[in-house]
């Protein structure tokens, strides 16, 4: 149900959850990716209005990339609805079986990183 991938929203996540300015390079650093990779999603996101390259107002070579309100707007929704998605596992769970189901996560985690 997504309008964007997975890997679109995670750069917005860092650009709508962590103090700026952004840059490709930072992000790509932050997502344990490539500089291409990041810019390839972030032309995505530009293509559909979600994110805005800005020149830096102390380097004019360099561009800080920022959301707009349409992305922060995205964002806000689709956290929503993964909010309420977690909300509804934990329910049919039971706490102590989701706190179980968030540690094994978590455990998986740190072996695939």
């Amino acid at each position: 149900d997504m309008p964007i991938r997975n890997s679109q929203y995670a750069v917005l996540n860092i650009m709508c959850t962590m103090p700026g300015p952004h840059v490709p390079v930072g992000l790509a650093e932050i997502l344990g990716v490539s500089k291409a990779m990041v810019s390839a999603h972030l032309a995505a996101l530009m293509e559909r209005g979600l994110v805005v390259r800005v020149p830096s107002p102390e380097d004019g070579r360099s561009v800080y990339v920022m959301p707009t309100k349409r992305g922060k707007d995205l964002f806000n929704k689709i956290a929503r609805a993964n909010n309420e998605k977690l909300n509804l596992i934990k329910t049919q769970l039971g706490a102590k079986k989701f706190d179980a189901f968030v540690k094994l996560i978590a455990q998986v985690n740190q072996i695939i990183d």
